[in-house]
Order: structure tokens, then C-alpha cells, then sequence
């Protein structure tokens, strides 16, 4: 069949439970919510998939973040979203296949760190708007063209154009209204724009191995969307740039022993580059190698 619907409706119940075994005290807070769904799919030709659906999105707070080290409760709602998506799957020819999809995230209510200085519960609640589109695309050239070898490309990109701020946040423990969250700022950590690269050699017997490069473009880490960091501030404001890492990965295999081994190398430029302001500067991982072996029997 050329049409293909399929509606979704789940009951989640949630039971935080939290002791501190030094105090004795404990807290617990409970979530019960109906989450429905509805997908669909369109097949106009045996390699065209059109695709869609919608459903409900719903995240319980974590345990830590509704209960207190003195094992008192404290009151912050689930996240609740609307959710929607629509794309299309191709395979124009053999050893190509591209998938573009839009997406729509509407929050209802987001949970998001507020101030680190809030207490023990440092959180804000607020409405977000998240829109964007997606493309995957890859390219295996032997399927493509007669005695290649076995090489692969493939790509993925975000674009992320809308990631706003639809109504002032609250702090969850005063109940006063965040500042610089306002409405129409874009959120942080919410880069306009991530892609991934990644060429590899698959060979049918033996071993595999690919590079892979990952950009991801400059995003704000604060609600005011602050553009520059105090000259001795904490931080905890300021653009994070964008930055661009490499990384490596070999796999073999001999499998008549049952044994593969593999070797990865992780920023391979060791690239020092910041990834969170939330507490302060925290930089990335320096270069990483990661030797191993798995035997099965």
C-alpha cells in the first residue's frame, strides 16, 4: 500500500523517589500523563518515502531536581511539547540514499538551568520554540560505479534557524521572573548549525576505517544572549565559538578466531576549544586514544 497511518496513545507513570542515608531524610513526587501520537507514510514510488507525524512530548524533572538533599519536595513541571515532523527518504539510484526532514518542537512548558546561584534547585521553566530542518545524504561508491572500492561518504547537517524564547522563564525556586530571558531571545546552547562528515572504507571481510570531521557553529550560554565576556566575570556568559574536531577510528576483524580489535583517536588536533559556561569555562576533551580488543567464543 502506497499510504501507511499509525496513531500511538501510552500511559506514562512516574515515581520519584530520593533518601540522603547521612540525614535520614527522604521525598518522593509522583507523575502520571497520556501521551498520544500519529504517524503516516506515503510511498509514491518503490524508492520515495514521504513521511510525517505528531505527537505529544512529555519529561518528568529529574529525581535530583524535585527533591531536595533535606528531602523536601519541590514543585517543578514536567516538560510538555508538540511535536511534528515532516520529511522524505530517496534512493535516486543504487548506492545513494538522502533523507530531508522539517521539524517543529513547541514547548509548553521547558525545564532549563536558570542561575547556578538559585540554591539547590537551580532551574527556570519557560514556552520554546524549536524549528528546523535536517538532511542526511550517502554515497557508497561501489554500488555506484563497477570496480571501486569499498569507500563511503556520508553527511548530516542541522540547521537550526529557530530556537526562541517564547514567554519570559520563571525561576522555579523564587518565582521571579530570569533575567535577560526574554522573550524573542534565542536559547542557549542552541547552535544555528551542526554537521558531521565522515568518509570510511568498509571491507567486506576483514576491517573498516573512517575520519570523520564535526563542526558545530557559535551559540550563546546565556539567556541574555550576551555577546561578550566580562573581562573578570565567572564566566558564565559570552559566545561560545565555533569550533571544528576530527576524529579516527580503525576496525579489524579475524573472524575465524572470534577476536576484532579496534583503535580510535578523539580531536585528533587536540583542539582546546570551550563546550560549557553553565558553571564557569569548561573546555573540551583533549585528544583521546582508545586502544581495545573483543573476543567472542
Amino acid at each position: 500500500d502506497k499510504w501507511s497511518i499509525t496513531p500511538g496513545l501510552r500511559l506514562e507513570y512516574i515515581d520519584h523517589e530520593r533518601a540522603n542515608r547521612l540525614t535520614g531524610a527522604s521525598g518522593r513526587n509522583r507523575f502520571t500523563e497520556l501521551i498520544p501520537a500519529l504517524g503516516a507514510t506515503y510511498n509514491p514510488a518503490e524508492n520515495v518515502t514521504f513521511f510525517t507525524g505528531v505527537h505529544k512530548g512529555f519529561t518528568p524533572p529529574r529525581t535530583e531536581d524535585v527533591i531536595a538533599n533535606n528531602g523536601t519536595s519541590v514543585e517543578v513541571d514536567a516538560e510538555e511539547s508538540v511535536n511534528f515532523e515532516f520529511g522524505v527518504r530517496a534512493a535516486p539510484r543504487l548506492g545513494a540514499s538522502v533523507q530531508a526532514t522539517f521539524f517543529r518542537n513547541d514547548f509548553s512548558n521547558q525545564v532549563l538551568v536558570g542561575s547556578i546561584a538559585g540554591g539547590n534547585t537551580p532551574l527556570a521553566t519557560g514556552k520554546t520554540l524549536y524549528q528546523g530542518f535536517e538532511l542526511e545524504t550517502r554515497l557508497d561508491f561501489a554500488s555506484l560505479f563497477d570496480n571501486s572500492p569499498d569507500i563511503y561518504l556520508q553527511a548530516a547537517l542541522t540547521w537550526l534557524p529557530t530556537a526562541k524564547i517564547k514567554s519570559p522563564f520563571i525561576e522555579v525556586v523564587s518565582g521571579a521572573p530570569l533575567a535577560g530571558a526574554n522573550e524573542g531571545n534565542r536559547l542557549p546552547y542552541a547552535p544555528k548549525s551542526q554537521a558531521t562528515l565522515t568518509l570510511g572504507f568498509a571491507h567486506p571481510d576483514d576491517w573498516s576505517a573512517q575520519l570523520e570531521t564535526v563542526y558545530v557553529s557559535e551559540q550563546f550560554s546565556d539567556f541574555a544572549n550576551t555577546t561578550t565576556a566580562a573581562a573578570n566575570g565567572n564566566g558564565q556568559a559570552g559566545i561560545i565559538d565555533a569550533y571544528t574536531i576530527f576524529n579516527a577510528a580503525l576496525n579489524y576483524q579475524l573472524r575465524a578466531q572470534g577476536l576484532s580489535m579496534f583503535a580510535t583517536v578523539k580531536n585528533i588536533a587536540d583542539k582546546d576549544y570551550i563546550v560549557d559556561r553553565t558553571r564557569g569555562i569548561q573546555t573540551a576533551m583533549p585528544r583521546l586514544i582508545q586502544i581495545g580488543a573483543k573476543y567472542e567464543f
